[in-house]
């Protein structure tokens, strides 16, 4: 099954990621640890970044099922803010180690540019289907949804990124991690009273 195998290729790329690091793990290692030939590992993903983008995938979908489950069964919308703030830090914690290794990678590079934007737009769009099922339910005023959602989680990585600190920092250690989730869903609190009815 290629899928199956597929599956096997990011299960065993994440796992020599997470413990090696992405810059010193070869695509020659992972294909050793599966005893696969290269040949065949290229057939799967033509490069390391391919790779690297299907695992980024693969957590963005794991993520969805606890993200549509939140949306199905919580109906205030700052709590639904404040669950998708608690499901960002469950995947800090679970992905801690390939996150920090993401920061070793190029990310000027147009791929990752690129990347980026899409996991961008993909984080505008569900806090638009959060900040729409406010407005349909009657608890938030009406505005411009993709708009204030953009706003929003610019606001919500921003704070990620200076909190505590003058200048940016991209590498967040497990104890910043609890103070900046406060300071996030204190601001999210703040967001949501200016747009209630």
């Amino acid at each position: 099954m290629v899928d199956e195998k597929r599956d096997q290729i990011i299960g065993a790329a994440l796992k020599r990621f997470s413990h090696f690091g992405i810059a010193k793990t070869t695509m020659s290692e992972i294909a050793d640890d599966l005893k696969l030939s290269k040949a065949n590992l290229y057939y799967y993903f033509p490069d390391k970044f391919s790779l690297i983008e299907a695992i980024v995938y693969q957590i963005i979908e794991e993520s969805d099922v606890t993200i549509n489950q939140a949306l199905e069964t919580i109906d205030d919308t700052l709590s639904l803010l404040i669950r998708m703030l608690d499901i960002k830090k469950e995947y800090v914690e679970k992905y801690y180690m390939l996150i920090l290794n993401l920061q070793e990678m190029n990310i000027s590079d147009e791929k990752w540019v690129q990347l980026s934007e899409k996991m961008f737009k993909r984080e505008v769009e569900t806090i638009s289907r959060i900040f729409k099922k406010g407005i349909d339910g009657g608890e938030l005023v009406t505005f411009d949804v993709i708009s204030t959602s953009e706003l929003y989680v610019a606001m919500i990585r921003g704070l990620a990124m200076f909190c505590d600190r003058a200048v940016p920092h991209t590498l967040i250690d497990r104890n910043e991690l609890l103070a900046i989730l406060d300071k996030q869903k204190q601001a999210a609190a703040i967001f949501i009273n200016g747009i209630k009815k």
